[in-house]
Protein backbone atom coordinates (compact mmCIF):
# COMPACT_ATOMS: atom_id res chain seq x y z
CA UNK A 1 0.00 0.00 0.00
CA UNK A 2 1.40 3.65 -0.76
CA UNK A 3 1.88 5.93 2.17
CA UNK A 4 0.43 9.39 1.66
CA UNK A 5 3.13 11.23 3.67
CA UNK A 6 7.00 10.25 4.58
CA UNK A 7 7.85 12.27 7.90
CA UNK A 8 11.69 13.60 8.70
CA UNK A 9 13.78 11.68 10.99
CA UNK A 10 14.63 13.57 13.93
CA UNK A 11 17.82 13.77 16.25
CA UNK A 12 18.29 10.96 18.70
CA UNK A 13 15.93 12.03 21.43
CA UNK A 14 12.79 11.95 22.74
CA UNK A 15 11.51 15.54 21.52
CA UNK A 16 9.53 17.66 24.28
CA UNK A 17 6.66 18.17 21.86
CA UNK A 18 3.65 16.02 20.88
CA UNK A 19 4.69 13.66 18.17
CA UNK A 20 3.67 14.55 14.43
CA UNK A 21 0.13 12.64 13.52
CA UNK A 22 0.66 9.17 11.54
CA UNK A 23 0.11 8.93 7.85
CA UNK A 24 -3.30 7.30 6.71
CA UNK A 25 -3.15 4.36 4.98
CA UNK A 26 -5.62 4.11 2.46
CA UNK A 27 -6.68 0.71 0.07
CA UNK A 28 -6.32 -2.60 2.40
CA UNK A 29 -4.73 -3.12 5.38
CA UNK A 30 -3.68 -6.74 7.28
CA UNK A 31 -6.01 -7.05 10.18
CA UNK A 32 -4.64 -9.14 13.45
CA UNK A 33 -6.98 -10.91 15.69
CA UNK A 34 -6.54 -13.28 18.24
CA UNK A 35 -7.86 -16.48 19.81
CA UNK A 36 -6.30 -18.53 22.45
CA UNK A 37 -3.80 -20.26 20.57
CA UNK A 38 -0.81 -22.16 21.60
CA UNK A 39 1.55 -21.19 23.40
CA UNK A 40 4.05 -23.98 23.55
CA UNK A 41 4.22 -23.65 19.28
CA UNK A 42 6.06 -20.30 19.84
CA UNK A 43 8.96 -20.90 22.10
CA UNK A 44 8.43 -18.35 25.02
CA UNK A 45 7.64 -17.75 28.18
CA UNK A 46 3.89 -16.03 28.12
CA UNK A 47 2.02 -14.70 31.09
CA UNK A 48 0.13 -17.45 32.53
CA UNK A 49 -3.59 -17.68 30.94
CA UNK A 50 -2.33 -15.43 28.21
CA UNK A 51 -3.99 -15.44 24.62
CA UNK A 52 -1.09 -15.54 22.46
CA UNK A 53 -0.39 -14.65 18.52
CA UNK A 54 2.05 -14.97 16.57
CA UNK A 55 2.64 -13.75 12.77
CA UNK A 56 5.84 -15.27 11.43
CA UNK A 57 7.26 -13.38 8.35
CA UNK A 58 10.55 -14.95 6.59
CA UNK A 59 12.41 -13.96 3.38
CA UNK A 60 15.78 -15.67 2.37
CA UNK A 61 18.54 -15.58 4.70
CA UNK A 62 20.87 -12.22 4.29
CA UNK A 63 24.44 -11.65 5.60
CA UNK A 64 24.95 -8.13 6.73
CA UNK A 65 28.24 -6.45 5.83
CA UNK A 66 29.27 -3.73 9.45
CA UNK A 67 28.79 -0.71 6.75
CA UNK A 68 25.31 -1.82 5.90
CA UNK A 69 22.26 -0.42 7.71
CA UNK A 70 18.70 -2.41 7.11
CA UNK A 71 15.68 -0.05 7.79
CA UNK A 72 12.02 -1.75 8.71
CA UNK A 73 8.84 0.23 8.21
CA UNK A 74 5.28 0.21 8.79
CA UNK A 75 1.99 1.15 9.93
CA UNK A 76 0.78 0.07 13.35
CA UNK A 77 -2.15 -0.08 15.35
CA UNK A 78 -0.91 -2.63 18.37
CA UNK A 79 -3.34 -4.50 20.35
CA UNK A 80 -5.12 -2.06 22.67
CA UNK A 81 -4.63 -4.17 25.56
CA UNK A 82 -1.37 -6.68 26.88
CA UNK A 83 1.49 -6.35 25.09
CA UNK A 84 3.01 -6.49 21.59
CA UNK A 85 5.83 -7.38 20.15
CA UNK A 86 7.89 -6.73 17.42
CA UNK A 87 11.11 -9.03 17.00
CA UNK A 88 13.81 -9.35 14.46
CA UNK A 89 15.57 -13.01 13.46
CA UNK A 90 19.12 -13.88 12.19
CA UNK A 91 20.22 -16.82 9.88
CA UNK A 92 19.32 -19.72 12.85
CA UNK A 93 16.03 -18.08 14.10
CA UNK A 94 17.29 -16.28 17.49
CA UNK A 95 16.00 -13.00 18.16
CA UNK A 96 18.69 -10.32 18.18
CA UNK A 97 15.97 -7.18 18.21
CA UNK A 98 12.72 -6.82 19.98
CA UNK A 99 10.11 -3.79 20.69
CA UNK A 100 7.79 -4.05 23.17
CA UNK A 101 4.29 -1.98 22.57
CA UNK A 102 2.24 -1.62 25.84
CA UNK A 103 0.75 0.99 27.63
CA UNK A 104 0.86 3.46 24.43
CA UNK A 105 4.67 3.37 25.02
CA UNK A 106 7.73 1.78 23.30
CA UNK A 107 11.30 2.26 23.82
CA UNK A 108 9.81 5.46 25.85
CA UNK A 109 8.29 6.79 22.71
CA UNK A 110 4.46 7.26 22.86
CA UNK A 111 2.51 5.76 20.53
CA UNK A 112 -1.59 6.02 19.86
CA UNK A 113 -3.26 2.65 20.76
CA UNK A 114 -6.22 4.03 18.58
CA UNK A 115 -4.93 5.41 15.75
CA UNK A 116 -2.22 3.83 13.13
CA UNK A 117 1.27 4.42 13.91
CA UNK A 118 4.49 5.44 11.37
CA UNK A 119 6.99 3.24 13.04
CA UNK A 120 10.63 2.89 11.36
CA UNK A 121 13.39 0.64 12.90
CA UNK A 122 16.96 1.32 11.80
CA UNK A 123 19.24 -1.87 12.36
CA UNK A 124 23.34 -1.15 12.61
CA UNK A 125 25.36 -4.26 12.07
CA UNK A 126 28.54 -2.04 12.92
CA UNK A 127 27.88 -0.95 16.50
CA UNK A 128 25.61 -3.85 16.91
CA UNK A 129 22.22 -1.48 17.92
CA UNK A 130 19.01 -0.26 16.55
CA UNK A 131 16.92 2.98 16.42
CA UNK A 132 13.03 3.90 16.47
CA UNK A 133 11.54 6.69 15.33
CA UNK A 134 7.03 6.59 16.34
CA UNK A 135 5.16 9.20 14.61
CA UNK A 136 8.71 11.19 13.76
CA UNK A 137 10.21 10.72 16.70
CA UNK A 138 13.38 9.20 17.17
CA UNK A 139 14.69 7.03 19.97
CA UNK A 140 17.80 5.04 20.59
CA UNK A 141 20.08 3.60 19.64
CA UNK A 142 19.00 0.23 21.68
CA UNK A 143 21.57 -2.48 22.18
CA UNK A 144 20.87 -5.94 20.29
CA UNK A 145 20.40 -8.62 22.47
CA UNK A 146 22.91 -10.59 24.38
CA UNK A 147 23.48 -13.77 22.46
CA UNK A 148 24.69 -11.17 20.19
CA UNK A 149 27.43 -10.14 22.37
CA UNK A 150 28.53 -13.79 23.21
CA UNK A 151 28.96 -15.13 19.55
CA UNK A 152 31.04 -12.02 18.62
CA UNK A 153 28.28 -9.98 16.71
CA UNK A 154 24.82 -10.71 14.65
CA UNK A 155 25.18 -10.27 10.83
CA UNK A 156 22.44 -11.67 9.16
CA UNK A 157 18.33 -11.50 9.11
CA UNK A 158 15.87 -13.92 7.86
CA UNK A 159 12.59 -13.16 9.08
CA UNK A 160 10.43 -11.04 11.64
CA UNK A 161 7.63 -11.35 14.32
CA UNK A 162 4.95 -9.89 15.61
CA UNK A 163 3.46 -11.08 18.80
CA UNK A 164 0.55 -10.92 20.92
CA UNK A 165 0.41 -11.69 24.69
CA UNK A 166 -2.27 -11.47 27.23
CA UNK A 167 -4.39 -9.42 24.41
CA UNK A 168 -7.88 -11.27 25.06
CA UNK A 169 -9.76 -13.41 22.81
CA UNK A 170 -11.04 -11.47 19.82
CA UNK A 171 -8.91 -8.78 20.59
CA UNK A 172 -7.20 -6.87 16.85
CA UNK A 173 -4.52 -5.14 15.41
CA UNK A 174 -3.89 -3.48 12.45
CA UNK A 175 -0.73 -3.87 10.28
CA UNK A 176 0.19 -2.06 6.34
CA UNK A 177 2.93 -0.82 4.13
CA UNK A 178 5.91 -3.01 5.52
CA UNK A 179 9.31 -3.03 4.34
CA UNK A 180 12.42 -4.39 5.12
CA UNK A 181 15.34 -3.19 2.97
CA UNK A 182 18.93 -2.87 3.26
CA UNK A 183 21.09 0.11 2.37
CA UNK A 184 24.87 -0.77 1.49
CA UNK A 185 27.54 0.63 -0.91
CA UNK A 186 26.04 -1.74 -3.77
CA UNK A 187 23.03 0.62 -3.25
CA UNK A 188 19.44 -0.26 -1.57
CA UNK A 189 18.16 -4.07 -1.52
CA UNK A 190 14.19 -4.96 -0.49
CA UNK A 191 13.88 -8.00 1.66
CA UNK A 192 10.45 -7.95 2.33
CA UNK A 193 7.39 -5.87 1.40
CA UNK A 194 4.14 -6.31 2.18
CA UNK A 195 1.42 -4.20 1.17
CA UNK A 196 -1.97 -6.10 1.18
CA UNK A 197 -3.53 -4.86 -1.77
CA UNK A 198 -2.37 -7.48 -4.55
CA UNK A 199 -2.79 -11.24 -4.39
CA UNK A 200 -0.41 -11.61 -1.93
CA UNK A 201 0.79 -14.93 0.13
CA UNK A 202 -1.27 -15.08 3.40
CA UNK A 203 0.93 -14.90 6.49
CA UNK A 204 1.96 -17.96 8.90
CA UNK A 205 0.13 -17.03 11.75
CA UNK A 206 -1.02 -19.48 14.98
CA UNK A 207 -2.98 -18.35 18.07
CA UNK A 208 -5.03 -15.94 15.92
CA UNK A 209 -5.89 -15.11 11.93
CA UNK A 210 -4.83 -12.06 9.99
CA UNK A 211 -8.15 -10.79 7.64
CA UNK A 212 -7.27 -8.36 4.84
CA UNK A 213 -9.82 -5.98 4.32
CA UNK A 214 -10.36 -2.08 4.46
CA UNK A 215 -8.76 -0.24 7.48
CA UNK A 216 -10.20 1.68 9.81
CA UNK A 217 -10.55 5.61 8.49
CA UNK A 218 -11.36 6.38 12.04
CA UNK A 219 -10.16 6.76 15.54
CA UNK A 220 -10.77 3.30 17.09
CA UNK A 221 -13.63 2.66 19.47
CA UNK A 222 -11.74 2.41 23.39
Amino acid sequence: MTRRTTLATLPLLCLLFSPAVASQPAGLAAKLITDLGDCDQIGLPPPQNSHTFQWYEAFDVRTLEPSDTVTVTMALIPFQTGLTLLTFDDKFGQNFGALEFSDELVGGLHYDRYRWNDVTVELHPATQDFTLTVNGVRAGPFPFATLCQDAGGCFSMQSFHVFGFSNGDGSVAWVDSVSVSRDSAAGQEIFDALTFDACEARPYVTGGAILITTPPQRRLQR
